[in-house]
């Protein structure tokens, strides 16, 4: 782990508002987690991927805990590409891996901001494509425990942007790595909105859904780096 000098979270959330912390660590392991749940026990603290759901107004009277942990590894069958990704990867770079290393399946969730251990916590999904249609499994450090589980994905209880770790286990666990299943044999999904426009390409591959998300969202929402902002979100009930 790693305890930073500068405590100011500008830095760390996609509104940029500057506003600072008492303390900022970056943890690079789930021991580090561990560690840090053990020394700082009676401080309020707040794990931060990449800020985008997150709007300070004042300053955080605790610890910020940056998730730095990282690493992709895959394993190949017969039918699947299976994605074992730590959780403080980020999503849209991971989604471009995927798509230049010729594995489709996340290029509907080109360009939603945050880190793969966020992913599932809101169930991310974006035109036509959720993450839990593509998650096999996700580890947690359980904070009461201090020992790693691995969730099936039947045990997330994943709905529409929902899941476990929103509700039972908020606060109560981290999540450390999440796994993916890529299937060889793809399907595009074109049907939601201008991403039918594909469906006159005579080739279609996964590199043209990516681009065209990318085109999509990025006519659509400023650039954080410019505006601060939390990209899109909303959530209704039918």
């Amino acid at each position: 782990m790693k305890i930073l000098s500068n405590t100011s979270l500008k830095p760390y959330h996609t509104f940029g508002i500057d506003v600072s912390a008492n303390t900022i660590i970056e943890a690079y392991s789930a021991s580090d987690f561990k560690q840090i749940w053990q020394d700082y026990a009676s401080v309020p603290k707040l794990i931060v991927g990449e800020g985008s759901n997150l709007l300070f107004c004042e300053d955080f009277a605790g610890v910020v805990v940056l998730n730095r942990i990282k690493g992709i590894e895959v394993e190949e069958t017969a039918s699947h590409w299976h994605l074992h990704v730590a959780g403080g990867e980020n999503w849209h770079e991971l989604v471009r891996w995927t798509v230049e290393h010729g594995m489709a399946g996340l290029e509907n969730l080109a360009l939603i901001p945050g880190l793969v251990g966020s992913a599932p916590i809101q169930n991310i999904g974006a035109y036509g494509v959720e993450v839990n249609e593509r998650c096999d499994y996700v580890d947690v450090l359980m904070l009461e425990t201090g020992k790693v589980v691995r969730m099936e994905a039947g045990e997330c209880e994943f709905g529409y942007r929902d899941s476990i770790f929103k509700r039972e286990l908020k606060e109560k666990a981290i999540i450390v790595a999440v796994g993916l299943n890529l299937p060889k044999v793809w399907v595009p999904v074109t049907g939601y909105g201008a991403l039918a426009d594909l469906n006159a390409l005579s080739e279609l591959t996964a590199k043209d859904v990516f681009e065209k998300v990318c085109e999509i969202r990025q006519e659509k929402l400023p650039d954080p780096a410019l505006v601060g902002n939390a990209g899109s979100f909303s959530k209704t009930r039918s």
